[in-house]
């Protein structure tokens, strides 16, 4: 099949153009970056693949590139906020992807993939927290979004609807949570092996102690670790002071993930998910959990909801093991994704 995939060099981009084209697809890319200052190694990893430079935001010159397309993959955005840049996310993520849906129908394409991301529920980088009704989380969960890197992600989904009712355009829009290089992990296996003790030791304490002083512990680390984070956004503490004050509060260890419901991807995950959305025979535009089968602590999951999220007392189905708190049984059925990596930490206790 012919694909276009924007924001190629991107970190989903590389290793979404590698497998398409290492399955026999004819993949042409698209990013910003001129092809002369691509990096080395990222040449490399997308070496077969048609290059072109574009603008998403340009109309006029981004069209074209959409010619003799099949299916495109829409990778290019602004991937997280960045303080004082709020109209500029808006402009590319949102503007830039109606540009995208736009010149797929003009050149008669009727399968858009998108990277949506787990943020389009607002829990992550929101100003103010969502309210959790069940668990696993699926697709129909209500979400409130009140940053723009999270609102753009809802926009985005809005548009892929817009473009399925105006244009007949088939796709789905997968929510990624932060998507890992599993080489990261071993360079640092032996700082991911000192993490996992960590957390798990201030698991067992927590869990240990009555429940009221446990809710109270994890409440005033609540309030502290929001603290920190809002700090550390505005530029005014760095990481290595935020992991200080993480073990100065053993409960702010288990805090850190929680808005992401301590779910995260291999990036051949993302890539095999990004291709079978492509292919798989659907009608319709569909937001898609694409999560990790464990959560990233390997700690009981129901334990880890009940301390960090006492308030969500409906569970939708039981929860095994360290099985995570998103459900994927709507990529399942609609696409057939099975993640086929763990993170090395996402080991059951």
């Amino acid at each position: 099949m012919k694909i276009l995939v924007t924001g190629g060099i991107g970190h989903i981009g590389r290793a979404t153009v590698a497998h398409l084209a290492a399955h026999g697809h004819d993949v042409r890319m698209l990013d910003r970056i001129p092809k002369a200052e691509i990096a080395v190694e990222a040449a490399e990893e997308v070496r077969g693949a048609e290059y072109r430079q574009a603008d998403i935001t340009d109309y006029a010159t981004l069209r074209p590139h959409f010619e003799g397309i099949e299916a495109v993959v829409h990778l290019a955005a602004i991937p997280d906020p960045i303080p004082g840049k709020d109209a500029e996310i808006f402009h590319i993520n949102c503007g830039g992807s109606f540009n995208v849906y736009q010149a797929a129908a003009e050149n008669g394409i009727k399968r858009v993939v998108s990277a949506s991301s787990i943020n389009a529920l607002g829990n992550g980088y929101g100003t103010r927290e969502i309210p959790i009704h069940y668990f696993p989380l699926d697709e129909a969960h209500p979400g409130s979004t009140s940053d723009v890197y999270s609102f753009s992600k809802q926009i985005l989904e809005e548009i892929a609807a817009y473009y399925w009712r105006r244009e007949g355009i088939s796709g789905a829009c997968l929510r990624f949570p932060w998507v890992y290089d599993s080489r990261w992990f071993e360079r640092e296996h032996d700082h991911a092996g000192e993490f996992r003790t960590f957390i798990q030791a201030a698991y067992e304490g927590l869990m240990a102690l009555p429940v009221a002083e446990r809710r109270e512990q994890v409440q005033q680390t609540f309030a502290r670790w929001r603290e920190l984070q809002a700090q550390h956004r505005n530029g005014e503490i760095d990481d290595e002071a935020m992991m200080t004050a993480m073990q100065q509060m053993p409960a702010a260890a288990l805090t850190f993930g929680r808005n992401d419901f301590w779910a995260m991807l291999d990036k051949r995950d993302a890539a095999q998910a990004i291709e079978k959305a492509v292919l798989a025979d659907y009608t319709g535009s569909h937001p898609l959990w694409i999560v990790g089968s464990h959560n990233a602590t390997g700690l009981p999951t129901q334990g880890l909801a009940s301390l960090m999220y006492p308030d969500v007392q409906t569970w939708m189905r039981p929860v095994e093991g360290s099985e995570s708190l998103i459900s994927i049984d709507k990529a399942r059925a609609l696409i057939g994704f099975e993640p086929e990596y763990a993170l090395g930490l996402a080991v059951a206790l």
